[in-house]
């Protein structure tokens, strides 16, 4: 390309001096046509002049030459013909430190980023699918809640209908007892009808197992099987206080002692205290 341009430069500075060399011959030879014979006669003489004059003389300079030599001298010094190309590019630098490389992220990040985009992608494409799955779960999580809880209902429905009414001839329906079972031995207990203060305190504990704390109690449980299925099922202080109670009939009944009205006030007063305002263990721990 550049060799190219310096051949164009080269081309047109030739194309110039000939056209200036014609212009001065034409110029000459139509001055000779117009001046007749006698410019003939003076060219001719001119023409055989002495050689060695024509070579000490010095010729008159053109003033056209010199036009197209300082045109030639631009054409060459001219940057877009000289073959010549400078570019000028902007870059950014941190004072006089030369340029620096951008540091690439490590591998297992660039991973990561890729992973995470997979996932958006996924996430976008699967939304719909995903939406239908979660609604179907939370339906499915629903119906067995439901189920779960009409199932819990009809056992304790069916655990109320099949609970003992008498157990060894005692008979432990709550419509059976006195709203107050403590105050009502308590008042047997004074007129001094004492087994039959115990045997109302002992019917009130085994009906208020049964029914209230859900101690599964048999219609032929004996007292010590009473107790041993009340373990669990009753607070320390509750179990405590049916123990003095079933003690308390077992001495009376079966062996014939006779209890003080101390005691017998204790058990008395405390059947509403120990029973009545007790939760049951289980109840708690399911909560």
């Amino acid at each position: 390309m550049r060799s190219l341009r310096a051949d164009l430069v080269r081309a047109l500075a030739r194309a110039a001096l000939l056209v200036a060399c014609g212009c001065g011959s034409v110029g000459a030879s139509a001055q000779l046509a117009i001046s007749g014979p006698a410019a003939a006669s003076a060219a001719e003489a001119a023409a055989s002049a002495p050689d060695a004059a024509a070579s000490s003389a010095t010729p008159a300079s053109d003033p056209r030459a010199d036009r197209i030599e300082t045109a030639v001298d631009k054409l060459r010094t001219d940057p877009l013909l000289s073959g010549k190309h400078v570019e000028h590019r902007l870059r950014w630098k941190d004072g006089d430190e030369p340029e620096r490389k951008k540091e690439k992220p490590p591998s297992w990040l660039r991973a990561f980023f890729d992973w995470l985009a997979s996932l958006a992608r996924f996430i976008n494409d699967t939304s719909r699918f995903l939406l239908w799955g979660i609604v179907l779960v939370l339906v499915a999580l629903a119906l067995v809640s439901v189920r779960h809880v009409v199932q819990l209902r009809a056992f304790r429905r069916a655990k109320a209908v099949s609970a003992v009414s008498h157990v060894r001839d005692l008979d432990v329906r709550p419509e059976s007892l006195p709203d107050d079972v403590g105050a009502a031995a308590w008042a047997l207990w004074q007129a001094g009808d004492v087994p039959a203060a115990l045997s109302l305190l002992y019917r009130g504990a085994l009906s208020r197992l049964i029914h209230r704390f859900d101690v599964p109690i048999t219609a032929s449980a004996t007292e010590g099987e009473c107790l041993d299925l009340a373990r669990g099922r009753l607070e320390a202080t509750a179990l405590r206080y049916v123990t003095q109670v079933v003690r308390a009939w077992e001495a009376n009944i079966y062996g014939g002692r006779t209890l003080s009205n101390a005691m017998g006030e204790a058990l008395c007063t405390g059947f509403g205290q120990r029973l009545d305002a007790s939760a049951p263990v289980v109840a708690e721990s399911g909560t």
